[in-house]
């Protein structure tokens, strides 16, 4: 499926009721926006506590299955949040979104990253015994870069526009 083939859609949601009414609301918007925030503070929040006593860095004398197990529901209800609010956000501007290559990478380091993090991640998390510390510390850093990939192509769609490329055109 071709990413032109998905146009009408975006056109159809930006313009439904529900699109046109949280566009015309600043007050929706900034809402939205900030219940978003909470939901990604909680989920990259709980995410780099694991991440980091994976890395030695966190807390030490803690296992890292059990503060996997006590974050988790934490973590995933961050990510439930992002996911009921980032629908809502889209549809205030789905065709810029739509034009812009910062959502598209969004997008798809976001499915990475979920992949990712209910797979590899959780396995070793949950290991036990812990896996040695190269392998967790791989896992780590994978982790740590998927969610700062993702966070940042989520800002990059605010500052650079509708498209990446026609701004990185200016800086060359």
């Amino acid at each position: 499926m071709s990413r032109q083939s998905l146009f009408p859609l975006f056109e159809w949601y930006g313009h439904s009721f529900l699109g046109k009414t949280i566009s015309a609301s600043s007050f929706l918007i900034a809402f939205f926006e900030i219940i978003h925030l909470i939901g990604m503070t909680l989920l990259i929040g709980t995410i780099l506590a694991v991440d980091l006593t994976l890395l030695g860095f966190g807390m030490r004398k803690y296992p890292v299955s059990r503060l996997g197990e006590d974050l988790r529901p934490w973590t995933r209800g961050g990510l439930a949040v992002m996911l009921m609010t980032g629908p809502l956000l889209l549809s205030s501007e789905a065709l810029r979104c739509f034009d812009s290559s910062s959502f598209w990478a969004k997008m798809g380091l976001l499915t990475i990253a979920l992949v990712f993090h209910f797979t590899v991640h959780r396995r070793v998390v949950m290991a036990e015994p812990a896996v040695p510390p190269l392998r967790s510390g791989l896992v780590a850093c994978t982790s740590l870069a998927l969610w700062t990939g993702v966070a940042l192509a989520a800002k990059f769609i605010g500052i650079f526009g509708d498209d990446l490329r026609q701004q990185a055109r200016l800086f060359s």
